[in-house]
């Protein structure tokens, strides 16, 4: 089995999905070559013969060798200021890489201005047009020969988000110009969710052999001829990470310690959408899991991607010692009422959690069914701040519960807690278009294409997008940044770089 991880996505650390794909086609006797044709791909043009328009774009072809490795440098994040120029340089050498007069890309984005990553014409039209497409060059002087090389009738496409759509039907209709003989298999998690939606008729299906909706182990082993497996537990397998590859100071590896969300009742998530069935496995499994990879691939850096790692697995976690630093996305649980299991958070590796508060208005939590006590959250932020743990806090506006007043009320309530909060991520929010709230709303298209997930709605309080986007910009922003200890967030990779700070805002 061939898989391909398609551009394009944050390039700082491998796919977790194809690891675990891998791991289980492997331990069937199923020989398996995974491509992470993401940094690959990314590599290729930002290393591709660039001409320099300006004093900024000649600088940063000067110093591009120095800027890769400067982002692989544990001291360069010491340093917002020089970190957010370099990655600035990357990005713009990057950008130029392409045809900007219609393709924008960036080191976390990609779009075509001819084409909708939502519309299932344009992606088979992207299929058919591969040759424009900015990574053909790509396609053809480093794909083409593993391709060709591989004993397997199967190539397998792991779509997991929207910046990738488009690049990944231009490979898969490369993929069918030029080996006949192959089979087109599509499969994560932007897959899946396009699948779940009660009016998917499978458009793609002269294209693409077969759509793989969830995880896939299973499928793609009986495609394999491996018939009745009724295992679903498998270590990732990253043998196919390159070392020094990923812009990352350390080698940082994905871990899912469970699928789906525990929780799995807030009314605004698209994941209650899509009803996707929550699993775990014992935590003392987890655990062994952990211990095989940190001795088998000696990561600098976990990155546990579980929607919310769930306080069962925190508390068998905060017990052990490995030889990586950790960080993953958690609820403001009553567990981290308590010092000490902060403290033991912190000993067992934690550098940063990512906190999802969505609103600082308790009305609002609650309508939003999202289970978040605000005493809780001001107790939880104190004390993981006093432990040493990084706080990455989530904030989502223009939620039909929320009106402007209650916007100043979250305002308000992070002002009173700058103190302890390292990061904010500011988000509107979309509404998903299968969702419960959206059969109450008056509601319009947001993206037009008939694969779109979400919807604009008209406020019920009038507060509109607009208003919503105007207040973070001009107020929310202003306000807390005058005299505040909360961060600008590293550019391009957010969450995914912002752990590594951790030496320099203990400095300051």
């Amino acid at each position: 089995m061939l898989l391909i991880f398609p551009p394009v996505a944050k390039p700082c650390e491998p796919p977790a999905g194809v690891a675990l794909l891998s791991s289980a086609l492997k331990e069937h006797g199923v020989l398996c070559q995974v491509i992470d044709a993401n940094i690959e791909g990314l590599l290729y043009l930002i290393n591709s013969d660039i001409v320099p328009i300006d004093p900024w774009s000649k600088r940063a072809l000067k110093n591009r060798e120095r800027i890769l490795a400067d982002l692989k440098d544990k001291t360069l994040y010491e340093n917002m200021d020089r970190y957010h120029q370099r990655v600035y340089d990357l990005n713009k050498l990057l950008s130029m890489s392409v045809d900007t007069r219609r393709f924008k890309i960036t080191l976390s984005d990609y779009s075509d201005s001819k084409l909708s990553s939502v519309n299932s014409r344009d992606l088979l039209k992207s299929a058919r047009q591969y040759k424009e497409n900015p990574f053909y060059r790509f396609f053809e002087d480093n794909l083409r020969e593993k391709v060709q090389d591989s004993d397997s009738k199967f190539v397998g496409i792991s779509l997991c988000y929207l910046n990738q759509a488009l690049v990944s039907f231009a490979l898969a209709g490369w993929v069918k110009d030029n080996f006949k003989d192959k089979k087109i298999i599509m499969g994560g998690g932007l897959i899946s969710s396009w699948m779940s939606r009660p009016d998917y008729n499978d458009p793609f299906k002269d294209l693409v052999d077969l759509t793989i909706r969830g995880e896939g182990e299973i499928p793609l082993l009986e495609l394999s001829g491996v018939k009745n497996v009724d295992k679903k537990h498998y270590v990732p397998d990253y043998d196919f990470v390159k070392q020094d590859l990923y812009l990352a100071p350390g080698k940082v590896l994905p871990f899912r310690a469970s699928i789906g969300c525990y929780w799995s009742k807030c009314n605004f998530c698209p994941e209650k959408a899509e009803t996707r069935p929550y699993s775990s496995n014992r935590a003392s499994r987890v655990l062994a899991d952990l211990k095989e990879i940190d001795e088998k691939y000696a990561p600098d850096y976990i990155h546990l991607i579980d929607n919310a790692v769930t306080p069962a697995f925190l508390k068998a976690l905060s017990k052990n010692r490995f030889g990586f630093k950790w960080y993953g996305f958690v609820r403001f649980e009553r567990e981290f009422l308590d010092p000490g299991f902060c403290r033991d958070l912190k000993q067992s590796g934690c550098d940063m959690l990512k906190l999802g508060l969505e609103s600082g208005d308790q009305d609002v939590l609650d309508q939003m069914n999202k289970g978040t006590n605000l005493d809780y959250v001001s107790t939880t932020l104190k004390n993981l701040h006093q432990a040493g743990i990084l706080t990455f806090v989530y904030l989502l506006f223009g939620t039909s519960y929320e009106n402007e007043q209650s916007a100043f009320t979250t305002l308000e309530y992070i002002k009173a807690h700058e103190t302890y909060i390292d990061y904010l991520n500011l988000a509107v929010f979309n509404l998903p278009k299968f969702s419960d709230d959206a059969r109450d709303l008056d509601t319009r298209e947001f993206y037009h294409g008939d694969l779109s997930l979400y919807l604009n709605f008209t406020h019920p309080s009038g507060w509109e997008r607009k208003k919503v986007k105007h207040f973070i910009d001009k107020t929310f922003k202003k306000q807390v940044s005058v005299g505040s200890g909360i961060r600008k967030n590293p550019a391009f990779f957010s969450s995914n770089h912002a752990a590594f700070f951790k030496k320099y805002k203990e400095n300051k």
